[in-house]
């Protein structure tokens, strides 16, 4: 960490890292150090960094497998590649609801990475939530309730699925990759911790609860943990890189740009094999 200032950017997640160039390959100490400050911090964000895709794979894929959504799976993609994504008046935001990414996944991201190419003038900003903080905030007889508690993510009614993919592919992706069942209370591998696991983007239901008490349920959840005390709220410049862990976060695209346009490059990765 020689060299690097690690400043922190809330009271319960997120830091901004100085002194570090992503566009140079970082040494087995460096990568470790870098690791455990994302467990620590759960989002860290580079500011001013000059990389393109390969650098972008090269600084993430070390971390796990490069990761195909499911629909370009379905779609006959068999290599990941760094995504554009573009919003301007043609193409309007679709991200602006809290969520972790493809929990119906069997296997999904657990880091992610996006880079600012073109941001607008004003707006456009990313919101983090721990899900740690989420956990701890959560009374200890509601915890224990929820315990070995299993909820149901599936694609949901899909409209931005459907806009992007097509029907047809949104329907075949939906066939083949049907859900699947996760505790509402989870354990990181790595940190040992619990923390909140439900989303309101792909969380369908509580199994074993009828409809009535898992929406009540999980509406109260959804509505915890994304108070602005678990967040932080970040303002993109372009050149920014930030990582994120995707197992224990949500993230929110704010879309107040609209119809400026912003262009953002991600790239996340599974668990390794």
């Amino acid at each position: 960490m020689a060299g690097w200032s690690v400043e922190p950017i809330g009271g319960v997640l997120g830091a901004r890292l100085t002194g570090i160039d992503l566009s140079q390959p970082l040494g087995d100490g460096e990568r470790k150090d870098l690791y455990e400050l994302l467990l620590e911090h759960l989002v860290l964000a580079f500011p001013g960094q000059s990389i393109d895709d390969s650098h972008q794979m090269d600084f993430l894929a070390p971390w796990g497998q490069p990761y195909i959504h499911p629909i370009g799976r379905v779609a006959g993609g068999v290599e990941a590649k760094v995504e554009r994504i573009v919003d301007d008046e043609e193409r309007p935001p679709y991200q602006d609801k809290w969520h972790t990414d493809v929990t119906w996944d069997p296997d999904p991201p657990i880091l992610g990475t996006l880079r600012a190419i073109e941001m607008p003038a004003r707006g456009g900003d990313t919101l983090f939530a721990s899900m740690y903080a989420a956990y701890d905030g959560l009374s200890e007889t509601l915890r224990d309730r929820l315990e070995d508690v299993t909820a149901w993510h599936d694609m949901g009614p899909g409209q931005a699925f459907k806009s992007k993919a097509g029907v047809d592919l949104y329907d075949r992706t939906k066939e083949q990759f049907p859900g699947a069942e996760r505790p509402v209370i989870a354990v990181h591998p790595d940190t040992g911790c619990r923390y909140l696991n439900v989303n309101k983007n792909f969380t369908s239901h509580l199994v074993g609860f009828d409809r009535a008490e898992s929406d009540a349920v999980l509406n109260m959840l959804y509505e915890h943990a994304t108070q602005p005390n678990y967040t932080i709220r970040y303002e993109w410049d372009e050149g920014d890189v930030v990582l994120w862990d995707e197992r224990c976060t949500q993230h929110f695209a704010v879309a107040d740009h609209f119809p400026q346009r912003r262009e953002m490059a991600r790239l996340t990765v599974s668990a390794p094999a």
